[in-house]
């Protein structure tokens, strides 16, 4: 209700909602991101256009979402949106945004303490870029991450190339952003999840490691990995074998086979 509140305080121009960037960074475009940001309503969306050249049944669908989401929608012609969002990819669909609405840490944990008997969390040491971020996320969602963890600094954080590149996976996944890492490993481990830190070729190889407990996963930074102070707080670190000539994957690729290699063992358990 207060994500909504905010909105409808801005549609009646008694305040204005903090917008997620300046000139097109504000806007999402696309099919899917637009519309699971509309199932997902989380993220409350302040306009919504669709193009008129859209078919009439997808027309329906939108209007049926946006109903949901309090909003209302405005059908216009493509070069219209075009204009708005300065990019010709926007598919008919184009949604004006806050700031992404990050959950509390603290409270996200307390609520999977209480839901969750065995959860998987992901914490992001200091990803920075957003394709990356994305599909970590997209990767996340799909296979049933419960939390994903970010630091306020030196990570890039929920902006419309993340989202977009998640595919409206962002508002599935709730996504917690904190000052510190440190002590939010030291709540995780202090709520009997086991931490397990990644690298390219040191600690346990992944598919030996029981990740039927309930577990935290850091992912590292796209070159220098997870840092050192996050290592020393692991209490294991895990590795994916590689057999080819590249040095290492990258972080959205790797967090992707984590995430799988989790739900494997999870479904066999």
């Amino acid at each position: 209700m207060l994500l909504f509140g905010m909105v409808e305080r801005y549609r009646r121009g008694k305040g204005k909602a903090p917008l997620l960037g300046s000139h097109q960074k504000c806007w999402l475009w696309g099919r899917n991101v637009v519309l699971e940001t509309l199932r997902g309503r989380r993220w409350p969306v302040l306009e919504l256009y669709c193009s008129d050249q859209l078919p009439q049944e997808e027309l329906d669908v939108v209007h049926a979402l946006a109903e949901q989401n309090a909003t209302s929608v405005r059908v216009e012609p493509g070069a219209s949106l075009r204009k708005r969002c300065h990019s010709a990819e926007h598919q008919g669909y184009l949604a004006k945004m806050p700031d992404f609405p990050y959950v509390d840490p603290l409270a996200l944990l307390d609520q999977l303490i209480e839901k969750k008997k065995c959860p998987l969390l992901v914490i992001c040491d200091a990803i920075q870029d957003p394709f990356n971020l994305g599909a970590l996320i997209r990767s996340a969602e799909v296979f049933g991450v419960d939390g994903i963890f970010i630091a306020v600094k030196y990570q890039v954080g929920v902006t419309s190339l993340v989202a977009r590149s998640s595919a409206g996976a962002v508002s599935h996944v709730p996504i917690a952003r904190a000052e510190n890492l440190e002590d939010i490993i030291a709540e995780v481990r202090g709520r009997g999840i086991q931490v397990l830190g990644t690298s390219d070729a040191s600690g346990i190889p992944v598919f030996e490691c029981d990740l039927k407990k309930p577990t935290a996963m850091i992912i590292g930074n796209e070159g220098a990995g997870i840092r050192d102070a996050l290592r020393d707080r692991s209490d294991h670190l895990i590795h994916i074998p590689q057999h080819g000539r590249i040095a290492s994957l990258n972080a959205a690729v790797s967090a992707g086979i984590l995430f799988y290699e989790a739900r494997r063992q999870r479904t066999r358990a």
